[in-house]
């Protein structure tokens, strides 16, 4: 059975490297900390984090977090995930922007923000390219993709205490290829992911979590896409970075960074332990 993490949350740590880029993730920040009632934390590790650093930063919080409070930090660390991690601890919550850069064969969500993802026990938000930098309205629903695997399963109480915290229904769906549909080789995991499937999810969390929970099955060959589509502009994804069984040849190992590369949101993402 994979792990669960904690979702206990006491600040949101936001990484920061003096670059505007790596600031597209304050603003984020700022909309989540105001509705939990958070603080955020602006930290920098980078070998060469200063004063100037720390002015930039300053700079951005005025900009971005007014109203919220705030904690400024730098660090002069030789590993910025390590640090990240440290700094986190049990109760922080990282949010970061990533160039969510794809591939041939494979996702690469960037390395600093990929080591985070892999080293956190709890779930991280990612700020990729095309995050719209005036979204409009708050979330209005979590779309939790799921692909037939018990690591992709392990994101549904993560997605259930953010949808009654933020007081929005959970979409839980998955992606069936049209191609592996028309196949006669389709195989009985396949079969399996449907509309009962998807029912059981959204039933338990629902039960478990006494929130409005729904369900879809999407039909697309590429399943970031679908996800994307599916989730709009007034959605969040909440999703596992890995799946090792059940589906997850459909979905592969790019699906998350997919995501993360064109969603005009951020995404939660989480990798399980069990997923290494």
């Amino acid at each position: 059975m994979a792990e669960t993490p904690n979702t206990e949350v006491s600040e949101l740590i936001v990484p920061l490297d003096g670059r505007d880029a790596s600031g597209r993730a304050v603003p984020v920040a700022g909309r989540i900390a105001s509705r939990l009632g958070l603080g955020v934390r602006l930290f920098a590790a980078a070998a060469d984090a200063d004063s100037e650093i720390e002015a930039w930063m300053q700079s951005v919080a005025d900009q971005h977090l007014a109203g919220i409070e705030v904690a400024i930090e730098a660090s002069s660390a030789t590993d910025p995930v390590a640090a990240i991690v440290e700094v986190a601890g049990d109760g922080g919550m990282v949010c970061m922007a990533t160039a969510a850069s794809l591939l041939p064969h494979q996702g690469h969500i960037g390395s600093v923000a990929e080591g985070v993802t892999r080293e956190m026990r709890r779930p991280v938000i990612l700020v990729g390219p095309e995050m719209d930098a005036s979204p409009g309205e708050h979330t209005s629903r979590l779309v939790v993709p799921v692909d037939g695997s018990p690591l992709s399963e392990a994101i549904l109480p993560v997605a259930g205490d953010l949808a009654r915290a933020l007081d929005v229904p959970a979409w839980v769906v998955t992606v069936v290829s049209p191609s592996l549909e028309s196949s006669v080789h389709m195989g009985v995991d396949a079969i399996s992911i449907g509309v009962g499937y998807l029912r059981r999810l959204a039933g338990q969390i629902r039960e478990s979590h006494a929130i409005d929970a729904e369900y879809e099955v999407l039909h697309r060959d590429n399943p970031a896409e679908a996800i994307v589509d599916f989730t709009g502009d007034d959605g969040t994804v909440v999703m596992t970075t890995h799946g090792r069984s059940g589906l997850s040849r459909l979905f592969g190992g790019s699906v998350a960074t997919g995501v993360v590369a064109h969603s005009k949101r951020a995404v939660i993402v989480w990798h399980p332990a069990d997923a290494d």
